[in-house]
């Protein structure tokens, strides 16, 4: 979509988290004032909610290969380069959908790209599975959902540089905290973070929604950056691109 359109379109943003309750969801004005948050069972029910934004960004891939790597994830990876280039997972081939199992999903890649899938990127098929579905069914809003890496967008809050320490340990949350910060009020910040509990809502979940929202402003104002440059397209004509 033109940058002059996302312009027209963008009453508010949105920036989505998958989490153990579902999905987190961030939202703002252009300004990132008006901050309001929720938490949505299906990507379904999020969107719902979502009509008044012009663009959402979501930590999920959006678009599959039918085999081999998408350009987007081996680029991002360039990008966090040397050492958060290992949280970028790559997306799962297209076929590994319809797998029964981890075993199935590692079977169903090596016939075709000849290696195995990581658990780490198999733990997530659930929820890709489901927004890769919600797209076919709505693919209206392949207009508005744009997928955003958190750590990308954490290097472009941190002027280009990713935060090499990892979200999970104290002083990656507090370094991720203090970014977001130059950009939202902290009450907002605070508010997200103590709203809901660990177990349904973890703290890196809301901090990782915030920087996709941040990323989702740019988007909307037409100045994040993408991978790649060009654009390209999966077999379901989604775009396989990843905002920051």
């Amino acid at each position: 979509m033109p940058a002059e359109e996302r312009q027209q379109r963008a009453g508010r943003v949105a920036g989505l988290d998958g989490c153990p309750a579902g999905w987190f969801v961030a939202t703002a004005d252009a300004g990132l004032t008006d901050v309001e948050c929720f938490v949505a069972g299906t990507i379904a029910q999020a969107c719902e909610q979502l009509d008044d934004c012009g663009a959402i960004g979501i930590d999920m891939p959006i678009g599959l290969p039918d085999a081999g790597s998408r350009a987007c994830d081996v680029l991002a990876r360039r990008l966090l380069a040397p050492r958060r280039g290992v949280s970028v997972f790559p997306a799962p081939i297209r076929p590994v959908l319809e797998s029964h199992g981890y075993r199935d999903a590692c079977a169903i890649r090596e016939s075709i790209d000849g290696k195995r899938m990581s658990r780490q990127a198999y733990n997530l098929i659930n929820k890709i599975k489901e927004l890769d579905s919600f797209l076919q069914k709505f693919p209206g809003f392949a207009e508005r959902l744009y997928e955003v890496h958190p750590e990308l967008s954490f290097a472009a809050l941190n002027g280009g540089k990713p935060v090499t320490v990892p979200k999970r340990r104290p002083e990656g949350l507090v370094q991720r905290y203090e970014l977001l910060g130059r950009f939202f009020a902290q009450d907002d910040l605070d508010a997200a973070l103590t709203s809901w509990p660990r177990s349904k809502v973890a703290r890196d979940d809301v901090l990782d929604a915030f920087a996709v929202l941040e990323t989702a402003r740019r988007i909307a104002a037409g100045d994040a950056g993408r991978v790649p440059e060009l654009t390209e397209y999966d077999g379901f004509g989604l775009e396989m691109a990843i905002w920051y």
